[in-house]
């Protein structure tokens, strides 16, 4: 009797890889006799490759005779015995396939069944159990291995991948650490650990172990003793652990005491400080690509406080309740900064480090930006803003143009800060210190309001003319438009191709009611979502952005009508259509069909259209119809029915504009975005006044009572009422009817001032008199451009100018400086060029590809568009290690050349990514954790070869 110990239990996959092996070898279906425990638990018949199995035991010489007598009843017969070969009478033999028993080694069948020819040394510890329980786990036609040749590498990934998701490829603790975090691989492996011979997956996790490098030992460790699903929650409390205490962080002895709770987690596994380091990082690019982190993010904070963590949560850039904590201390900091600039009466010297750092620790987190977001992000930011401009000097224009210009680069952005602060904060510190500021800062915006009143109205009743006339509304389409409609040859529509001068076809776009502030938060979205297609131009005759001045009063049946029939005028739509049309005549652009759209026209809308019909073939025909204009009223509409304040308007926000600008795209449409009048929001701070008849929220007859301190008497021929004068409320505030959300009418900034801005899609045509505009928000207002936060802690005050004309050959800081009419706010001295760093002159060697791409002109004017955070030399660092990486770099490798924290790392690739991928060619994309550099094609962009 044979001792059935030493003989292996078969299974369905070792009896179907001894059947495929002898099907490879060309034998014909039989009998074969398996050396086994003569013991079956499975189905009696199954069927394999088209073939029928028929399995039977025999622990006897008899029992196989008798077992061969069903032969006839099957393709292959397997008779599992237990019977030595010497027992097997020859005439049993001879029924055999091959004449002999079959043993059930399982190499050879893992070899066949990954179409192997060869194994390394040592496959599987070379250990017979273990290969017999992977041979049933990586089941029927497990991938082929490569070369031939089957390693433990190709079995163990075979393994994970078929149970439990764990995907073929380089398995890197990145891929560990996403794969760990959906919760239903991770539950999958639960299962099959369970199941599994607990042999099978100790070996499993040790070569993992060696797999995953330095890191290996603790990420396997806590997968083993906390399940896999613990390894990134563990790593975020890890990640708190590093670093260099912050100013006034206060952690006592709380990091070793965590290191040791933490080290109990893993087995009492010791962590230095590299793997703590790592595994932090580890953990927070792993939250930054799962698709849905919430569930990690609540059990990193269940163990934060488990493991009495709570004082450092504040360290990391991704645990949810750190940006709370991060809030915190900057709203103590921005109060203690606001009580100092507001007693000082903000034109002071003022010591801004503080609260600028600890924004900058907001920042730092994940969140700041995102949906998910506290409210207090937002307003908080308008804070800092609000902080920041009030240490600086207020402007002193003087002409009409020169106060349009400056409401249009400074203090339509002052306008928009105040309506984010004025929403309300959530934190009681952060709406104290709001509070203050806003009190002061309004008092400053309400004593330029009547300082422009009192210009209004001894200038802009009347129309000037020559080099210091301001633009007027009713000159803009003949300024503006027209000059837009220049010949070029060939056509952009039908006509494409022919050599026919054409008309360059213009969409004129007027959103109704749309102050200079939302205008700012519109054409930015524009410009953001859209890009490399729209692009932000002036006329080559301009100096900076186009700002016109409304009719008087600044209401619709007045200012609109001046704007589409090219002259002042007074009517609703009909006199607007004839007015429109009456000037495409006289500029001898008349075509046919309808070219002004109003809101019943946009909404025509058929049934899964983006756009009505009607108003799509009129953009589209673009040789019959040169200019065509659509009125937009979703901002005159919110006026009335919502409450704009602290609103970001975006294409998004309207129901026609993204639908009307991708038409426009398409048929290669010049974009005129233009207002007819501002608004002021309703705040809710008084009621309304009677003076006089009650015509309009904001303006009123100039009969029986004389204007007060809050409003501003305006009379001359661009005053549209029947007498040619009229009173105009000027304090924001002041209204003469019901509550609205927001009225127009009257003399304030935010109502007479209009945002024209013109956008091309693509590259801007050599016939059009246009150049890209290099001008954005003013430095004060933004949070994450490095040169607009002070080199030292003190903040000097810098007096803000009106524009002036850009010189020929700007710097960077000139450029921002002169395309915001004003000096840099935070400008303390630039160093001279010759300070710049080897990287930056590019003249350290002839041939450093690198250097000479940046101080190329288009790198320059990309990098001062897109570069944010990032400097030229670090940037230089990068695509250094590029070439010499053949251009694969892991994402923590970009975190470390940019010194940045891992989280914001993918934030600065995208950064890159403007900067470099010009005219829609990818040269630097994100691929998994690795950033991909063409850096050939990139010296190709910028007219260089290798």
């Amino acid at each position: 009797m044979t001792d059935t110990a030493v003989l292996p239990d078969a299974d369905l996959q070792s009896i179907k890889g001894v059947i495929t092996e002898l099907r490879d070898k060309k034998y014909r279906p039989g009998v074969v006799a398996v050396s086994a425990v003569p013991i079956w638990s499975g189905p009696d018949e199954v069927t394999h490759a088209g073939d029928r199995i028929l399995i039977t035991t025999a622990p006897s010489v008899l029992g196989i005779r008798d077992a061969l007598r069903r032969r006839a009843e099957t393709d292959w017969l397997v008779i599992l015995t237990d019977r030595p070969a010497v027992e097997i009478p020859s005439g049993v033999a001879e029924h055999l396939v091959t004449g002999r028993l079959r043993n059930l080694d399982p190499f050879p069948l893992l070899r066949n069944a990954f179409a192997a020819s060869k194994q390394e040394f040592g496959l599987l510890g070379d250990r017979t159990d273990i290969a017999r329980a992977m041979l049933r786990e990586v089941g029927d036609k497990p991938s082929p291995a490569p070369g031939g040749v089957l390693t433990n590498d190709h079995v163990f990934t075979e393994v994970g991948n078929k149970r439990f998701g764990l995907v073929r490829g380089d398995i890197t603790p990145h891929h560990v650490a996403v794969w760990s975090m959906d919760p239903v691989k991770a539950r999958s492996y639960e299962a099959w650990a369970t199941h599994a011979p607990p042999v099978l997956v100790e070996q499993y996790l040790e070569w993992l172990t060696r797999r995953l490098g330095e890191l290996g030992p603790v990420v396997v460790s806590a997968w083993r003793h906390q399940g896999p699903s613990s390894i990134v929650p563990l790593g975020l409390v890890a990640g708190l652990l590093t670093g260099t205490p912050q100013p006034g962080e206060d952690v006592g002895d709380s990091i070793p005491r965590v290191r040791t709770r933490l080290e109990m987690k893993v087995d009492d596994v010791v962590v230095t400080e590299a793997q703590l380091a790592t595994w932090g990082a580890l953990a927070t690019l792993a939250v930054a690509a799962a698709p849905d982190p919430g569930p990690t993010l609540t059990a990193a904070e269940a163990l934060a406080s488990e493991l009495h963590a709570e004082s450092l949560v504040a360290r990391s850039d991704t645990l949810p309740s750190a940006l709370i904590l991060r809030l915190n201390t900057f709203a103590a900091r921005l109060a203690q900064a606001a009580q100092q600039v507001v007693r000082r009466g903000g034109a002071e010297t003022a010591d801004l480090g503080a609260v600028e750092n600890a924004w900058a620790a907001v920042c730092a987190h994940r969140d700041h930006d995102s949906s998910a977001a506290p409210r207090d992000v937002g307003v908080g930011a308008a804070g800092l803003r609000l902080l920041r401009r009030l240490v600086t000097s207020w402007p002193q224009p003087t002409t009409l143009a020169e106060w349009l210009a400056t409401y249009r680069t400074d203090l339509s952005w002052v306008d928009s800060a105040v309506n984010r602060a004025h929403v309300g904060a959530d934190n009681p510190t952060l709406a104290t210190a709001n509070h203050a500021l806003l009190q002061t800062i309004r008092v400053h915006r309400a004593r330029l309001d009547r300082e422009f009143a009192a210009r209004l109205a001894a200038a802009g009743v009347h129309r000037e003319t020559g080099a210091g006339a301001p633009l007027y509304v009713e000159d803009v389409l003949t300024s503006i438009v027209l000059p837009l409609t220049a010949l070029h040859h060939g056509g952009t529509g039908a006509g494409l191709g022919t050599a026919a001068p054409q008309r360059s076809p213009v969409l004129v776009i007027v959103a109704d009611g749309m102050d200079v502030a939302s205008a700012n938060d519109i054409v930015a979205d524009a410009l953001r979502h859209r890009r490399p297609q729209w692009q932000n131009c002036i006329g080559t005759d301009h100096d900076g952005p186009l700002t016109a001045l409304s009719a008087l009063p600044s209401v619709t049946h007045f200012s609109r009508c001046s704007l589409l029939t090219g002259a002042l005028a007074a009517g609703g739509q009909d006199r607007e259509r004839s007015g429109f049309a009456d000037w495409l005549q006289q500029q001898g652009l008349r075509g046919q069909g309808q070219v002004l759209f109003h809101k019943a026209d946009l909404d025509a809308v058929s049934k899964g259209h983006s756009l009505a019909l009607d108003v799509r073939h009129a953009v589209q025909d673009t040789e019959g119809r040169t200019v065509v204009a659509c009125v937009l009223n979703d901002i005159d509409d919110a006026l009335d029915r919502s409450d704009p304040i602290g609103t970001s308007w975006t294409i998004a926000s309207f129901k026609h504009l993204d639908a009307l600008l991708t038409e426009a795209a398409a048929v290669g449409r010049t974009v005129v975005l233009v207002s007819d009048h501002g608004h002021v929001v309703e705040r809710r701070e008084q009621p309304s006044v009677q003076r006089g008849e009650q015509v309009s929220a904001r303006y009123r007859h100039a009969t029986g009572i004389p204007a007060a301190d809050d409003e501003v008497l305006v009379a001359g021929d661009r005053v549209l009422t029947d007498d040619h004068r009229a009173v105009l409320a000027v304090d924001e505030q002041l209204r003469y009817t019901g509550l609205k959300a927001g009225y127009h009418g009257g003399g304030a900034l935010a109502e007479v001032c209009i945002s024209v801005s013109i956008l091309v899609n693509g590259a801007i045509g050599s016939h059009l008199p246009l150049a890209p505009a290099d001008f954005g928000p003013p430095s004060w207002w933004d949070l994450d451009d490095p040169s607009s936060t002070a080199g030292t802690p003190v903040v000097t005050s810098i007096e803000v100018r009106a524009p002036k004309k850009r010189p020929a050959k700007p710097t960077k800081a000139a450029t921002r400086a002169a395309s915001n009419g004003q000096e840099s706010l935070f400008d303390l001295g630039a160093a001279p060029a010759s300070d710049s760093s080897s990287a930056d002159r590019g003249d350290t060697a002839v041939f450093d590809l690198v250097g000479q791409v940046l101080t190329t002109d288009l790198f320059s004017s990309q990098f001062a568009r897109f570069g944010r955070n990032l400097t030229k030399v670090s940037i230089g660092a990068l695509l250094r290690e590029a070439e010499a990486a053949n251009g694969v770099i892991p994402m923590v490798k970009v975190a470390e050349i940019l010194d940045l924290r891992p989280a914001k790392a993918r934030g600065a690739v995208a950064h890159l990514s403007q900067i470099f991928n010009i005219d829609g060619v990818s040269v630097i994309g994100q691929r998994g954790d690795d950033v991909i550099i063409a850096t050939p094609l990139l010296f190709e962009q910028f007219g260089l070869s290798q």
